[in-house]
């Protein structure tokens, strides 16, 4: 920017209130980037042992971890459900009527392109 003598000025600063560093304990301010990834998940040991005992072990394990994640989920309600079940139903409609349309048009496009004659 320049003023109105000809001399160079700065930007002024923003006036949007800055916010306040937060402080955490999982991301030390020294790791130089290191914490931006994302954490590993702990991975459980597999089923000490072989054979069937073992399997029998494991598909336990699964089936617990499962029905414990599936408790956590927020299930949605009756009205809910039902809603986006006809937004999915009418836009599954509405891209069946487009994509019918746009192939009937390209059909008619490349019959009329065969039909034409070329230096015969």
């Amino acid at each position: 920017m320049v003023n109105k003598k000809g001399t160079p000025t700065r930007p002024q600063a923003a006036t949007v209130p800055q916010r306040k560093a937060a402080v955490s304990a999982k991301r030390p301010a020294t790791d130089n980037g290191a914490a931006a990834k994302k954490p590993q998940r702990a991975v459980t040991a597999p089923p000490q042992g072989s054979g069937i005992a073992a399997r029998f072990e494991g598909f336990q394990r699964l089936y617990r971890e499962t029905i414990a994640e599936l408790r956590k989920v927020q299930w949605p309600d009756r009205t809910t459900t039902r809603n986006l079940t006809l937004v999915v139903i009418g836009m599954s409609t509405a891209l069946a009527v487009i994509l019918g349309l746009l192939d009937a048009v390209l059909t008619r496009a490349v019959e009329w392109l065969v039909r034409l004659p070329f230096g015969v």
